[in-house]
């Protein structure tokens, strides 16, 4: 698989070679251009290899991409990815031949200059932002005419369990979000120009940031690679990928799954589940790593999987996404994961449903009774769905949170849609100002969704969220968030905790079936019992959770420090002012040398590279287009042009390089003895 990797990326480079000498360079062809105002040039080639290493409830992954300039020209590259939600991204290196440049935090204007000024006197420099919670761009400027370069970015994340199930998720592609407002176009080449697809607007200012040029499933040229070293601590009855072929293989107390060659789609976000052999009810585990003078612990509280609670008259308002971002495979789900709400409504329940695009329609003036002419109603108003239009967000949840409370009944809002807008941040802010006490669940459809997002959402709401990124999904996520809906487990928690700690979330959220309760905290030192309370269907409910026993694990700290620059940034404008909130995140950003929304990593070699007489070409590389189903081609990137000069020993180093590629075909391939269990 990885003979085949490098062969693709030789045979490309090949290709592009002879392209450039015979014809016109072909966008239908490659995804990868510069346009100089005169003529089109091949750019860069980029191969991405994951490796995460998973250790019970947390996991450390390493992203390494390669970027070739296979240019005669000096080249500044810059490429938009997505990260799983919640990440603390910690490390950055880049490698250049024998030599490897650590990067540091800096703060993000310092570190943008820091990066300018070694971009400007020929040096190679690395720039790591974070544009969104789950998206971040790379820079690279002063790669050489047929350069090869590695940049490392290293971070941490926590494994997802719900329902006895563990979920490790890795977003690989990139939707293109709606980006409301008026324009306001950036200059072109400042920093606020992303040279992506959407110009600037009053609503989404940094718009051209965050819509990078993407190659469809039928265009991309850029391989990608993702291993796992799964260490369970416990024996598995299942291991199996949701999006992807995978090689999974056993030795000595690791699961080790491959995704490589034809198999790894970059167009379907992975995702890796598993279940333990002996799935007894797990009341409570803790994860504790010690970090200065300070214990940081990350403790996850599960409710039983059964549970039967008396029947609540519910009042369920359906939202679905019709925008043109939801057509073909999405839609799809989309419609079926409401005919399976509309099937959980019982006869004493209330619903309406708001279907939306450029603008929102209601099916009913408000809720009406679930009855069996209703509900045959709403079931053709949703086979008649179809995508097309803008993606208008605050038109229908305006609409839903609106409605007049009928007395008696908990409202709930059930968001289906792939997040796919520029004006995230506004969303929120209205839903965090109107929710009152209703409660908002999303359902988040498709590959590439903005799933962050609607993580937030549903945070704020007071709810939970779920994907369906495949139709075969939509039942077995529905049925987890029905059972969500009609049988919350515990209400009005609270943590008693033996001394001074520190802990978040601050706000202790309901508790659903199948879905545990994650707290992390931070102490001088984290002993005794931690008792905590709540009402279990309307009866006292409470369990003490000894601290003493736990289990060290890396990473816990990092983890820590993420939700609490996140608490930062929620309390901006809300009970603190935006300034003090920056400074807030950036003091936490320093000390646990995170990446966040006003830090950035900053990698500079020491020795400069390019003369100065030889002027640098900025070249975008283009991401990976969601594949939901949609049909059309793919996006070209964009450029900016630059007057350029060449120098005869990097071309020589070019062609080394792509000796090199020829040489690690042609190198036999050395097979390792494994002891395996047997193949799940």
């Amino acid at each position: 698989m990885i003979v085949f990797r490098y062969l693709f990326l030789t045979l490309f480079l090949l290709a592009g070679q002879g392209a450039s000498l015979a014809q016109d360079f072909d966008p239908e062809q490659a995804r990868l251009w510069l346009d100089t105002g005169q003529e089109r040039l091949s750019t860069m080639a980029m191969v991405t290899d994951i490796d995460i290493e998973v250790t019970g409830m947390l996991a450390y992954t390493v992203v390494r991409q390669q970027f070739l300039n296979d240019s005669a020209h000096w080249a500044e590259g810059r490429y938009v990815f997505p990260l799983p939600d919640d990440v603390a991204v910690e490390s950055l290196r880049v490698v250049v031949g024998n030599r490897m440049i650590e990067g540091e935090i800096q703060e993000r204007h310092q570190a943008r200059m820091t990066y300018e000024t070694a971009r400007a006197e020929g040096r190679i420099a690395s720039l790591v932002e974070q544009e969104r919670a789950n998206l971040f761009s790379t820079s690279i400027a002063n790669i050489a005419p047929g350069e090869v370069l590695e940049v490392q970015i290293g971070f941490r994340q926590r494994v997802q369990y719900a329902h006895g199930e563990f979920r490790l998720r890795f977003p690989l592609s990139i939707a293109p979000p709606y980006v409301p407002g008026d324009p306001r176009p950036a200059e072109l080449g400042s920093t606020r120009d992303g040279g992506g697809q959407a110009e600037n607007t009053n609503q989404v200012p940094d718009a051209s940031r965050i819509t990078p040029e993407l190659a469809g499933p039928l265009e991309s040229t850029n391989p990608v690679s993702l291993r796992v070293a799964l260490n369970a601590g416990i024996p598995l009855a299942m291991l199996e990928s949701s999006h992807h072929l995978i090689d999974k293989r056993y030795d000595r107390g690791t699961w080790n799954v491959l995704v490589d060659g034809p198999n790894a789609n970059p167009h379907k976000d992975f995702e890796l589940v598993w279940q333990p052999v002996v799935r007894e009810h797990v009341e409570s585990v803790m994860f504790l790593q010690r970090l200065g003078d300070q214990d940081h612990a990350l403790l996850m509280l599960t409710p039983p999987e059964q549970f039967t609670a008396s029947r609540t008259q519910r009042e369920v308002t359906l939202i679905i996404d019709t925008s043109g971002s939801m057509q073909g495979e999405s839609i799809e789900q989309a419609r079926e994961a409401l005919l399976f709400a509309l099937d959980s409504l019982s006869s004493q329940d209330r619903f309406n449903l708001i279907e939306f695009n450029t603008s929102a329609t209601a099916l009913f003036p408000s809720p009406v009774d679930a009855t069996a002419a209703n509900l045959r109603e709403a079931r053709g108003f949703v086979s008649r769905l179809r995508a097309d239009g803008g993606t208008e967000m605050l038109q229908p949840l305006n609409l839903a949170m609106q409605q007049v409370m009928t007395p008696g009944y908990l409202q709930q809002i059930v968001f289906v849609t792939d997040g796919q807008v520029g004006n995230t941040a506004e969303i929120i802010d209205q839903v965090r100002e109107k929710i009152g006490e209703s409660r908002l669940f999303t359902v988040g459809i498709g590959h590439g969704v903005n799933s962050q997002f609607l993580t937030d959402l549903a945070r704020f709401g007071r709810g939970s969220d779920v994907l369906i990124a495949d139709l075969w999904q939509v039942q077995i996520r529905m049925s987890d968030l029905v059972a969500q809906l009609t049988s919350p487990v515990l209400h009005n928690i609270e943590l008693h905790w033996p001394n001074d700690v520190e802990f978040l979330p601050g706000q202790i959220p309901d508790l659903y079936t199948g879905q545990p309760l994650l707290v992390a905290a931070r102490g001088h030192r984290l002993r005794g019992d931690l008792l905590v309370t709540g009402l279990s269907d309307g009866q006292a409910w409470q369990q003490v959770i000894p601290l003493e026993t736990f289990q060290t694990a890396p990473g816990v700290a990092a983890y820590w420090g993420r939700q609490a620059i996140q608490r930062e940034l929620d309390r901006a404008g809300h009970g603190i002012s935006h300034d003090e909130a920056r400074q807030r995140v950036i003091d936490l950003a320093i000390e646990y040398q995170l990446l966040s929304p006003y830090t950035s990593l900053v990698a500079i070699d020491k020795t400069p590279e390019r003369s100065r007489d030889a002027a640098l070409r900025r070249q975008d590389v283009p991401s990976f287009l969601a594949d939901n189903g949609q049909h059309g081609g793919a996006l070209m990137a964009r450029a900016m042009p630059a007057t350029d000069a060449g120098a005869v020993s990097r071309l020589i180093r070019g062609l080394l390089a792509l000796a090199l590629v020829v040489l690690m075909i042609l190198h036999p391939i050395v097979s390792r003895d494994t002891s395996t269990e047997s193949w799940i």
